[in-house]
């Protein structure tokens, strides 16, 4: 899951569970808090239509480089051991086994973050399973190796083979490293890559479409973010979940459609880039206004992140990228705090790296964006 824009800790922080009825600013928060779970549910259903797009074509790229006697393997090496590592990472009964090791080692030795962490995992892992495996079979929806077009009828089905949609490895392995990204933020990186690690070798195996490890991967955000916090919270919890979850699908679609699209030229595309460019540069025009009057970044210059994003989202000339990723950076605006913001601003030590951090994203996004257009071989 990618670097998401500046975001205080009690963001979406109102409940109703906490809060009088009567409360017209409760009511309001209410009103934000709903407003942004339906923007980022939206941005969602975009970007879903959007990796649907690539299922087949992804599909049928991996079956032309997997060979099936004496049996079923990749003839490319990286992807291989990509497919092998991840199949192993994801595991239910490996993550089960992390996550009662975390329990013990807390409660031995009397570390109650640990422990909890242990806990919470275990429960994210259960519900994400809970909520998969009710789909699966629900659905029906019949994995690559036995598709060879987009015609496929989609029932209720408990043959095996029929329970591609969605991905058990992704929601599973997205439920842990939620919940670990929260109790440990130092680690919050390095858990969301393994996790997106494992989503990527389900479709290398050639067991899941995108579309299906993406609905895993969804599912599991939300499943963690429930599991980590109070159970009264579930409100808030499922938004955050959804934002979360929201801002990690635009970015895989993002750099999924640029690596596999070359750059067109046309007027929608040259539109795309010129409103991208003036986004991006309006964000960081606010960010360097922002330090130079105030000697540091108070909350208001929280919205410059969300610019930059929007911008970088539109020069992929993707208009379901630009669609979702504008309804994300809705979402996260909608879903802040609605009450005032503290005047004096943030300063912390933390501020240049947070900086530097971002400057390197938005360097890397433009090196993807210039450099490596279309070397998928697939469109």
């Amino acid at each position: 899951m990618p670097v998401l824009p500046d975001q205080d800790s009690e963001t979406f922080s109102t409940d109703r569970d906490s809060i009088g009825p009567c409360d017209d600013r409760s009511r309001s928060g209410i009103g934000r808090l709903l407003a942004s779970g339906c923007c980022s549910i939206a941005a969602l259903v975009i970007t879903f239509l959007g990796f649907s797009r690539f299922d087949l074509p992804v599909a049928r790229y991996v079956r032309s480089v997997t060979t099936y006697r004496p049996w079923e393997q990749l003839t490319i090496p990286w992807m291989a051991f990509t497919s092998n590592a991840g199949d192993w990472i994801g595991e239910g009964t490996h993550l089960v086994v992390f996550s009662l090791v975390l329990t013990a080692v807390g409660w031995l030795w009397s570390k109650e973050t640990i422990r909890k962490a242990g806990v919470e995992t275990l429960l994210a892992h259960g519900l994400a399973a809970l909520i998969v495996n009710g789909l699966k079979h629900l659905i029906g929806r019949p994995r690559p190796k036995f598709t060879h077009s987009g015609d496929w009828l989609l029932a209720p089905s408990m043959a095996s083979g029929f329970d591609s949609f969605p991905s058990g490895h992704s929601s599973v392995s997205f439920a842990v490293a939620t919940v670990l990204a929260k109790r440990f933020p130092a680690i919050g990186p390095v858990v969301i890559g393994i996790a997106c690690f494992v989503m990527l070798s389900r479709v290398l195996r050639g067991s899941h479409f995108p579309t299906d490890v993406i609905g895993g991967a969804v599912i599991g955000v939300v499943s963690g973010s429930i599991a980590s916090a109070p159970l009264q919270q579930w409100r808030t919890s499922i938004v955050k979940g959804l934002l979360h979850s929201a801002w990690g699908a635009c970015a895989a679609l993002a750099l999924l459609w640029v690596l596999s699209r070359p750059a067109e030229e046309g007027l929608s595309e040259a539109l795309l880039i010129v409103v991208g460019l003036a986004a991006t540069a309006s964000g960081f025009w606010l960010r360097w206004n922002t330090w130079r009057s105030h000697g540091a970044f108070d909350r208001s210059a929280n919205v410059s992140p969300l610019l930059i994003a929007y911008g970088l989202a539109a020069m992929t000339t993707s208009l379901s990228v630009t669609a979702a990723a504008g309804l994300t950076c809705l979402a996260h605006w909608l879903g802040g705090e609605p009450a005032v913001q503290e005047k004096s601003p943030i300063r912390s030590s933390w501020a240049a790296a947070k900086e530097i951090a971002l400057l390197l994203c938005v360097l890397s996004a433009a090196l993807v964006l210039l450099g490596v257009r279309g070397v998928l071989p697939f469109r």
